[in-house]
C-alpha cells in the first residue's frame, strides 16, 4: 500500500455528495422520514422512549469508535494516523455525552445496547462490498472502509438533522444532539477530503459505483427500520407533549 496521499487530478468526485432521491425513491425518502418524525415525538413522551433513542445513539458512537479502532487505524498510513485519532476522539466524546445524559434520566447506562439486528446486516453487507472493491483501488481497503464512513456519517448527519427539527430549542436534549450534529458535520468533510487524497483519477469510476452500492444497501433498511422505530414509540411513548 502507497504510504502517501494520492494526487486527485481531474477526478470528479461529485458522487461525494449525497444525491438527491428521485422517482421511487423520493417517495420512500419522505415516507421514511415521516414515520420516523412521528415515531421521535411519540418516543419524546416518556422517559423510557428518551433513554432508548439514547441508547441507540450510544450504540451507534460505540460501533463507530469500534470500527475506527479495528478498520481504520490499523492500514491508516501515517500521514492519516492524526486525522484518525481525532475522529476517534470525537466518538469517544459522544459515547461520554450519551451515556451522561442516560444516567441523568436515571439509567446507569452500563448495560450497552449493541446495533439491532437490521443495523447488524446493513454492516454484514457493507463490509461484504468493502471486499469486493479493494481490489480496484490502489490503497486497498481504506478506500472502502472511508467510503462506508462518509455513508455512516451523511446517515447520521440526516438523523440528527430530523431529531434537532422535531424538537424545541428549548427540549433539554437540544443541545447535545446539536453538538453531536455538528461534529458528524465535520465528519462529513473529513470523509470527503480524505477520499479525495487516497483515490486516484483513474479509481474515481469504482468509487463512484461503491458509494452508489453503499447507498442502496442502506436505502433498503430505510422503510423496515422506520416502522420498527414507530412501533416501538407506540409501545413505549407516552400520550402527552413532547418533554423539556
Amino acid at each position: 500500500m502507497n504510504a502517501g496521499p494520492v494526487v486527485a487530478g481531474e477526478a470528479n468526485f461529485d458522487c461525494l455528495s449525497m444525491p438527491r432521491p428521485q422517482g421511487l425513491g423520493a417517495l420512500q425518502a419522505r415516507l421514511v422520514d415521516r414515520i420516523k418524525r412521528a415515531a421521535l415525538l411519540r418516543l419524546h413522551r416518556s422517559p423510557r422512549g428518551e433513554r432508548l433513542l439514547l441508547r441507540m445513539y450510544l450504540a451507534g458512537e460505540d460501533a463507530t469508535e469500534r470500527a475506527l479502532l479495528d478498520e481504520l487505524l490499523p492500514q491508516s498510513p501515517p500521514w492519516l494516523e492524526r486525522q484518525v485519532a481525532q475522529h476517534l476522539a470525537d466518538e469517544q466524546r459522544h459515547v461520554t455525552l450519551f451515556a451522561e445524559a442516560l444516567r441523568e434520566r436515571g439509567d446507569d447506562a452500563q448495560a450497552r445496547l449493541e446495533p439491532d439486528w437490521l443495523s447488524r446486516r446493513k454492516i454484514q453487507r457493507w463490509q461484504r462490498l468493502a471486499r469486493r472493491y479493494a481490489g480496484h483501488f490502489e490503497q486497498g481497503l481504506l478506500v472502502p472502509a472511508y467510503a462506508t464512513g462518509l455513508c455512516a456519517e451523511q446517515m447520521a448527519e440526516r438523523v440528527l438533522t430530523r431529531h434537532c427539527a422535531v424538537l424545541d430549542a428549548g427540549h433539554g436534549l437540544y443541545p447535545l444532539l446539536a453538538r453531536v450534529l455538528a461534529d458528524e458535520k465535520a465528519h462529513v468533510r473529513l470523509c470527503q477530503n480524505t477520499l479525495r487524497r487516497i483515490v486516484a483519477p483513474h479509481e474515481a469510476g469504482h468509487l463512484a459505483r461503491l458509494l452508489k452500492d453503499i447507498r442502496r444497501v442502506d436505502a433498503s433498511f430505510g422503510v423496515t427500520g422506520a416502522l420498527a422505530m414507530y412501533g416501538a414509540g407506540w409501545l413505549l411513548g407516552g400520550r402527552g407533549r413532547v418533554g423539556r
